[in-house]
């Protein structure tokens, strides 16, 4: 499994990098985009992606960050959840709209929050007023660490519709806390995560994140706080198929490739991702609500990846530019 699947991820990378040579100068924003192809199991089509990419920028107004960089991962998306993605773009900017006539601030992560709501039949104003509300119930609790980063998950919590989704949240970032885990922004993502889809008692999920979290250790691979939403994801699945050391050959692996040694943490993250997509197509989880809800964490987590490479990437270009005036 392991071996066809990096495989298709350095394949899908050289093309996606070829492609993009002159378009995107961050290598992170190119593993992350060639990592969805491979998650679903697609081959990139290189002039249909950049024609949906180019549609976003054409149909964007005119500070939009969908005429920046984003709008390639944003591509990426539509692609390879649609079988005619350019036909979902109308649709990605009305819903885009309607989240901001909710006080969503401008910018990638209220697309990526629109994104999310591309397949939904039910009303988009109803679930938008339910994500802010959820949203300022989260600044409410965490005042210095909720912040835009945190719609995408708010969104998919609000499709949720539990009328105690605060109190889980919280009752599993205190247990997690209490076991040793750094608290800040990673850990109050994954209590969100703990928190979707799941029927389960919270003290279990914590135990079971506690465990993955030291197997992580034991494998040799130091747990740093951005793997955390991963680990979550982790302890979602059935225990006994979680293989932390199927994911440590595939870490190892992606680490000894040319094009991504110098990105160790993205190589774990993007392990992790391609061993819960693998579990999704092979582990009779398709028609469980878990398959839904980790579906769904997987897009939030890519979500996570592309904001925190965005920021980084702004911030990267705004310094070069200060320090070259």
């Amino acid at each position: 499994m392991s071996e066809a699947k990096i495989n298709q991820y350095v394949d899908t990378y050289e093309t996606l990098k070829k492609a993009m040579k002159w378009k995107v100068f961050d290598n992170k924003i190119i593993m992350t985009t060639a990592s969805m192809y491979v998650m679903k199991g697609k081959e990139v089509k290189v002039h249909p992606f950049l024609n949906v990419a180019e549609e976003l920028k054409k149909q964007a107004g005119l500070f939009s960050s969908m005429r920046s960089h984003p709008r390639f991962t944003m591509a990426a998306m539509l692609d390879v959840s649609f079988d005619e993605p350019e036909t979902k773009i109308p649709k990605l900017f009305d819903v885009y709209q309607t989240l901001k006539k909710e006080k969503f601030k401008s910018g990638t992560s209220t697309y990526i929050a629109a994104s999310t709501l591309l397949n939904e039949e039910s009303p988009a104003e109803d679930t938008a007023k339910r994500a802010m509300a959820l949203y300022q119930e989260m600044k409410k609790e965490h005042p210095f660490l909720t912040g835009t980063g945190d719609y995408p998950l708010a969104v998919l919590l609000a499709l949720e519709e539990q009328n105690d989704m605060i109190q889980r949240i919280e009752s599993c970032y205190d247990a997690l806390s209490r076991q040793g885990l750094k608290k800040g922004n990673d850990l109050q993502f994954l209590s969100h995560i703990l928190s979707m889809g799941s029927q389960e008692n919270p003290q279990q999920l914590v135990h079971r994140t506690v465990e993955v979290h030291d197997a992580f250790k034991n494998a040799g691979i130091r747990p740093k706080t951005m793997y955390y939403p991963m680990i979550g994801m982790l302890a979602l699945l059935p225990a006994e198929q979680v293989d932390i050391a199927e994911i440590h050959d595939m870490y190892e692996q992606l680490n000894g490739i040319k094009h991504f040694k110098w990105n160790k943490d993205m190589n774990v993250l993007i392990a992790g991702s391609f061993f819960v997509s693998e579990k999704l197509d092979h582990a009779g989880l398709a028609e469980t609500s878990l398959y839904t809800s980790l579906e769904s964490i997987l897009q939030a987590q890519q979500a996570a990846m592309i904001a925190t490479i965005t920021a980084a990437s702004a911030a990267s270009a705004s310094a070069s530019s200060s320090g070259s005036n």
